[in-house]
């Protein structure tokens, strides 16, 4: 009986350390914002959390969750932006700071996005600046080689 309460003892300190970790390497990068999952109604389904742009990827880490990972990662040429409303008076009861809730599409799902407007701006600067999926890359393997190429 000793060795179950151990055991249930560690699983518990092991989930109580991923949580104060989450908490505070998350909490300290990224945008603060809410995000939710569509279909939804009224005010259900707002998850608190922190947005991060990398690069061609947006991931949101909910503030209540034990995963060490994000929660959802979308792409950023597969966002598509479908709407923008104010939001409503019932949800600014329980989110004060948000302002905005931007609706759109990633990978498949659709989101609802609430943030203040400079957050808002930020979302939609980021997607807007994305280079071309057409643009072709350039190896730079091949480039070196073209360059450093001795004719003889």
């Amino acid at each position: 009986m000793n060795v179950l309460w151990i055991a249930l003892g560690l699983v518990a300190a092991v989930f109580v350390a991923a949580g104060v970790w989450r908490f505070f390497a998350v909490r300290k990068s990224g945008t603060q914002a809410l995000m939710r999952a569509l279909p939804a109604e009224s005010i259900h389904g707002w998850r608190h959390g922190i947005v991060r742009y990398s690069g061609s990827r947006m991931s949101f880490y909910m503030l209540r969750s034990l995963s060490f990972g994000a929660d959802v990662v979308l792409s950023r040429h597969s966002i598509t932006v479908t709407g923008r409303r104010e939001a409503t008076e019932t949800e600014r009861e329980f989110m004060p700071e948000v302002e905005v809730v931007i609706v759109f599409s990633g990978d498949g799902r659709e989101f609802e996005f609430g943030c203040d407007r400079l957050t808002a701006m930020a979302l939609v600067s980021w997607l807007e600046s994305a280079p071309d999926r057409r643009q072709v890359r350039s190896d730079m393997n091949v480039l070196r080689h073209r360059a450093f190429r001795t004719n003889l």
